[in-house]
């Protein structure tokens, strides 16, 4: 075999596997676009990979802790790595069969243009779901108020990266701005090039923080790039003429999937059809999504944080010490129905407090509903002076508090400024 036939058969199989991965890695898209076949995802994951991935790692990796946690949040857990692997060994195995068998009739241009059409409204999917929950800043909301009292060296790096995200309502809907105009340039032929170039640059830096801030999604973010530089390739020698060769280049010839005008016509508004409902949906279940957390979420009835000044406890008057595991140090009344009680010595709890604002009184229980205490509150006329009295896991409780909202922190109040005679690096 010549050493160009081998390249090119090389090249071949290499195509082939790139299309039978994406497509493992990606399915059952699109049939998990829509709310309503939700379900079918799920039944699909349940009967396949719920159940393949478990039994491979316990049997050839002699780790049975691989089994699908649902809800969780990451999408690095080990089940999403030995799914990868396991989606690579297949790919391979199928690959290889596929091309022993009929190495003579795989067409990878065809194999290019399916691959990348399906691999194409997987990212216009992606980046409009990633895209539009920034654009109406409800991935990154405003940092909690427990966080602007939590020390900078007890974040997380995660967290970290979160509060600097919600913080910016600007930066956050310019990032998810990047990734719609990105999905909306892939949706048309003449752009799709220009949409896989800022797509490549949108989930480069997604997945440049998500290593720097240790965010479990990615493998997920990692793959993104990957089908993003794929699309790239695919126009990658009129680009390479065009922006370092100085080459000219010839007008495309795109291709059409049918020989009939009216197929590929009633293709076209298929797929018009089926990104018009997913966005329309898509902004529905957002904007409803609005009032229930984000932003413009609902608040606790007495939101704020509650910095003690004096304390009783069963009518002695206590003072303060750094290492009292007794004393109250803050109240924070953030989210609906939930208070944290920080201690002194900075250990804290979270309550179920249920507020009547009319008797202005606090009805205290533990997350299991056991009855922790009650407290009677009220507010010094014209001033921040909060006074609680009540009773507390069987305590007399009396307590004075200043309460600070989130406007008095510098980080809110400094705003935007032009101009700076000096850095403001505090």
């Amino acid at each position: 075999m010549k050493l160009n036939s081998f390249g090119e058969e090389l090249l071949k199989y290499v195509i082939l596997f790139f299309f039978i991965y994406s497509v493992l890695y990606i399915f059952p898209f699109p049939l998990n676009s829509f709310t309503p076949l939700y379900f079918f995802e799920r039944i699909f994951h349940q009967n396949t990979w719920h159940v393949i991935v478990p039994w491979f790692a316990e049997t050839f990796l002699n780790n049975p802790d691989a089994n699908h946690v649902q809800n969780t949040g990451s999408g690095d857990t080990l089940y999403d790595f030995v799914r990868c692997l396991l989606i690579g060994i297949l790919s391979f195995i199928l690959c290889t069969v596929i091309f022993l068998l009929f190495r003579s009739k795989i067409n990878s241009k065809r194999l290019i243009y399916i691959g990348g059409q399906y691999i194409r409204y997987y990212l216009i999917f992606v980046l409009l779901t990633y895209g539009i929950i920034k654009v109406f800043k409800l991935q990154f909301g405003e940092p909690y108020l427990i966080r602007l009292v939590t020390p900078f060296g007890e974040m997380s790096p995660m967290g970290l990266a979160w509060n600097y995200m919600g913080f910016s309502k600007t930066y956050t809907v310019f990032a998810g701005w990047s990734e719609t105009i990105a999905a909306i340039l892939l949706i048309f032929k003449r752009t799709r090039t220009l949409g896989a170039v800022l797509s490549f640059g949108v989930m480069l830096n997604v997945f440049m923080m998500n290593i720097s801030y240790d965010i479990p999604v990615k493998q997920f973010s990692l793959h993104l790039c990957v089908f993003s530089a794929f699309l790239i390739l695919i126009d990658g020698k009129r680009l390479l003429n065009v922006f370092i060769l100085n080459r000219d280049v010839s007008k495309i010839e795109y291709v059409k999937p049918f020989l009939k005008k009216w197929k590929n016509h009633t293709l076209q508004i298929a797929k018009f059809l089926f990104i018009i409902v997913f966005v329309v949906l898509k902004l529905i279940s957002t904007i409803r999504r609005q009032d229930m957390y984000g932003d413009l979420g609902p608040k606790h009835e007495l939101y704020g944080i509650y910095e003690l000044n004096e304390f009783q406890l069963n009518h002695k008057k206590r003072p303060a010490r750094l290492d009292d595991s007794l004393q109250f140090k803050r109240l924070i009344f953030d989210r609906p129905q939930l208070m944290y009680l920080q201690k002194m010595n900075d250990e804290g709890v979270y309550y179920v407090a249920e507020t009547d604002t009319v008797a202005q009184k606090i009805y205290l229980k533990e997350r299991d509903s056991s009855k922790v205490g009650f407290f009677d509150y009220k507010m010094k006329p014209e001033s921040n002076v909060y006074e609680f009295e009540g009773i507390f896991k069987g305590d007399s409780i009396y307590f004075k508090t200043e309460r600070k909202g989130r406007e008095d922190f510098l980080l809110n109040n400094r705003g935007f400024h032009w101009i700076s005679k000096y850095p403001f690096n505090r």
